[in-house]
C-alpha cells in the first residue's frame, strides 16, 4: 500500500513537472510584483524629479513640530547632474536620525554619512524638501576605483543587453551616457 501511494505521488510530481517545463513560468504581472521588490532604473528615472551624485556635507536631525518623528536634513555637493538638480548644494530629507538621546531608525530609510559619496534619486513638491524616491532604492553609494571611475554600488541591472552586450551599468559615466534614452523613454527629455 505504501508502495502505490509513492508511485502515485510520483506520477503526480511527473506530470505536473513536465506541465510546468512546457508551459514555462507565468509571464511577468505587475499585480503580483512583491511590494519589497526594488524598482528598475527606468521606474526611478520616471518618478525622480532630481538625479545627482555628489558628496555628503551635512546632516542634521531634528523632530518634527508635534515631536512624534525625527527627520533628518541631508546637504549633499554635487558633482554631476544627471536630471534637475541646478543648484550648487541639494537638501533633501530622510526619515529617521539622531536628536540627543534619542534614535529614530525607519525600515527601508536609506542611511547616509558625511563624507560619503551617492547617487540619489529624489522627488519633491513644491515648498518642501524633495526625499528619495523608493526608500533605500532611490541611494546608491559610490567608490572611486584606481582608475577614477565612479561605480555605483550597487549597479542597476538592464532588461535589455545594452551597448556590446552589456547586461548592467555600474559605473557613473555608463549611467550619464544611457540618461539620455532614459530620460526619453520616460518623457522627461
Amino acid at each position: 500500500m505504501l508502495f502505490l501511494a509513492a508511485l502515485v505521488t510520483g506520477a503526480i510530481l511527473l506530470v505536473s513537472g513536465s506541465a510546468f517545463a512546457q508551459h514555462g513560468p507565468a509571464p511577468h504581472d505587475e499585480r503580483f510584483r512583491s511590494p519589497y521588490a526594488w524598482p528598475s532604473l527606468d521606474e526611478l528615472v520616471e518618478r525622480s524629479d532630481t538625479i545627482v551624485a555628489g558628496e555628503v556635507i551635512e546632516m542634521r536631525s531634528s523632530w518634527t513640530a508635534d515631536r512624534r518623528e525625527i527627520f533628518t536634513t541631508v546637504t549633499l555637493l554635487p558633482d554631476r547632474r544627471l536630471k534637475g538638480g541646478e543648484r550648487s548644494l541639494i537638501r533633501f530629507r530622510i526619515p529617521g536620525g539622531t536628536v540627543g538621546d534619542t534614535r529614530l531608525m525607519v525600515t527601508h530609510s536609506p542611511v547616509f554619512a558625511v563624507g560619503e559619496r551617492a547617487l540619489v534619486f529624489l522627488r519633491g513638491e513644491s515648498g518642501q524638501l524633495p526625499r528619495v524616491v523608493a526608500g533605500e532604492a532611490g541611494k546608491r553609494s559610490l567608490r572611486t576605483g584606481e582608475d577614477g571611475q565612479a561605480t555605483i554600488l550597487p549597479g542597476f541591472a538592464l532588461s535589455e543587453p545594452g551597448p556590446r552586450g552589456a547586461t548592467g551599468l555600474n559605473t557613473l559615466d555608463e549611467l550619464a551616457a544611457a540618461m539620455p534614452r532614459l530620460l526619453a523613454a520616460a518623457g522627461s527629455w
